[in-house]
Parts: C-alpha cells; structure tokens; sequence
C-alpha cells in the first residue's frame, strides 16, 4: 500500500524523496517510485512516555573516494583520499532532517578520513541539533574522543555507553575493531539486566544477510557471542545499525533488527559481487511512543547535488 510521508518539510524542497516503512521484505535495490506503510514494534506490558522522533543517519565516509572494484582488505573497504568526498551528500541528509523538523540525531558510525573529523562536527553544530554517536570500522576512538565526551567511562578502550528513557533503554556500542569484546560484552550484559525494552545502536548487523558484502568478510567477528547473550535475556531488542551501505530488516527470537542506509553510497544487496550505486543518500527516521517503535527509511536522490558539484568544479567563481 503506498504512501506518503508524514512528517513536515518534504513537499517543501527541491530533492527527490521516497521512503521504505519497516515491513519485511526489503527491496533489493532502489526503488525510485514506491513506498510502503510501515509496521509497528509493539512491547506490551509498557508504560507511557512522551512521544519523540529520532533520525538514524550513518556511513558518511568523509573524505574518503570508494576504490571501485577494490576488494575488501582487513575488513573495510577500500578507499582513496579525496577531500570533498560525499560532503555534499552529508549536507544533503542534515539539511532534510532539519527540513522535517527532527532535532535529535544518531550517528552510526564511519565519519570519514581523520582529516574530515572537524569538518564533520562543525556541520552538525551548524544545525539545533541534540546528537549522539557510535563508532564504526572506520573510526579511531582516540581521534573521535577529541571532539565528543561519549564513553568518556570507556570499557576496555571502547566507546560505549547507555542512557534510560521511561521504560526504554539506548545502548550503544563500539565495533571499530570489528569486534564487541570480551570486556564490552560482560558491560553490555550488566546493561541488560532489569531492562524490558532496549533501543541498541552498533555499527555492524547482527543477525545474517544474504549480501556480497558479509560473504566477502566484512561481519562482526564475535557477532555469535553478541547475538547468543541478546537472546538470552528478556528484553524486546531493536538492534539499528549500518556498515552494509543498504535498507534491510531481519528478526530472530527477540532481535528485531534495522540495517540502514548509507549517506556516503549504497550497495546492492542482491548480487554475485559487490555493485556500488551512487545515486542516493538515505537514513532512518524512528518514532517512539510509549512501548512502541516505529521506523521509516527516507533515501533522497543525489544526481542533482552531484551536478551541482561538477558544475562548480567547471565553472569555479
């Protein structure tokens, strides 16, 4: 069943914009036309809280030109330097969330080159934004660690942290290794304890998908460990995470889990090899009331801003 979206600011702008809701079945590749009405998560048994609306955006990659046929090496992609690299998609998805009128924002990891960091912050201060961030297989906690307080009490040398609101609790992880940890996994497990419900951001999926990019090796290595202490507690786990450069949805025992897409590129999901498409940018709106969780992924076409930046490149002032 189509249809449009419902938050403020879409008709208003010049981009275009079409959205996947959380029902299974993701598209294999982008879907210029279609949007589909989204499933709740509901919890039973939860108290009320106040309504709030977050943008899950993630995989910037700053800075950092994609080397194109390049295969994976020690678990990340390949990469050139390239200072302007995806800037003008960063802008992109920061201006339409501010356009929707979302103030709160969750960074998912892989800003970009360590060259791009202040370049990074300095766009998200520009806006009235409340954000927070993980890590991803990109990042370097030391260098991140200059600009943001967030697991100032790190674990094992991880960026981790957890916060409660009403009857839901965030957990955020650092994968940046590739792994959770010996150390952050006894953490996460003590975060568990007593928690109904629990919001958990981590840059790589926990849970299988049928992609070029996890059967070329770019898994979370101790994801089995992480995945075997989530399904033994009783929380209902919203698991949102990035890393794939794609929209999926999977679930398993009490793991519902939302892959969302990059800024910076996609990747096809259904392929015999890793295929790049260039075309779009994308995050993940959540909107969370009460026991319930509903998400929306919103992709915003970017062959505009890319002629745009040609152009400036030809015809410099």
């Amino acid at each position: 069943m189509a249809a449009a979206m419902s938050y403020p600011g879409s008709d208003d702008v010049g981009w275009s914009i079409w959205s996947y809701s959380s029902v299974f079945g993701a598209p294999d590749s982008l879907d210029l036309s279609s949007s589909r009405m989204h499933r709740p998560f509901r919890t039973k048994g939860t108290k009320q809280m106040t309504k709030k609306v977050i943008a899950h955006f993630t995989d910037a990659h700053l800075g950092q030109k994609l080397v194109i046929g390049g295969e994976i090496a020690g678990d990340k992609m390949r990469y050139d330097g390239e200072p302007e690299e995806h800037e003008t998609n960063l802008r992109l998805v920061l201006d339409h969330i501010a356009q929707n009128g979302i103030s709160e924002l969750i960074f998912g990891g892989d800003i970009g080159a360590r060259e791009r960091l202040a370049t990074f912050f300095e766009l998200l201060g520009a806006y009235d934004f409340t954000a927070s961030l993980i890590l991803g297989n990109h990042d370097v906690y030391a260098d991140v660690a200059e600009y943001r307080s967030e697991g100032a009490r790190a674990v094992g040398g991880k960026m981790c942290y957890s916060r409660d609101d009403g009857c839901l609790r965030y957990v955020f992880l650092d994968t940046s290794d590739n792994t959770v940890g010996g150390e952050q996994l006894a953490w996460l497990e003590r975060e568990l304890t007593g928690a109904s419900k629990v919001a958990l951001f981590l840059h790589h999926p926990i849970l299988d998908i049928d992609t070029p990019v996890e059967r070329a090796g770019a898994i979370l290595r101790d994801r089995d460990e992480l995945k075997m202490i989530l399904t033994r507690t009783r929380c209902d786990i919203s698991a949102f995470c990035g890393h794939y450069h794609m929209e999926d949805e999977a679930s398993e025992a009490n793991i519902r889990q939302f892959v969302t897409p990059a800024v910076s590129y996609q990747i096809v999901k259904r392929a015999e090899r890793i295929e790049v498409d260039t075309r779009a940018s994308g995050y993940r709106i959540l909107e969370i009331d009460g026991g319930e969780i509903k998400t929306e992924v919103v992709m915003l076409s970017t062959a505009g801003q890319q002629r745009a930046s040609a152009n400036e490149q030809e015809h410099p002032e």
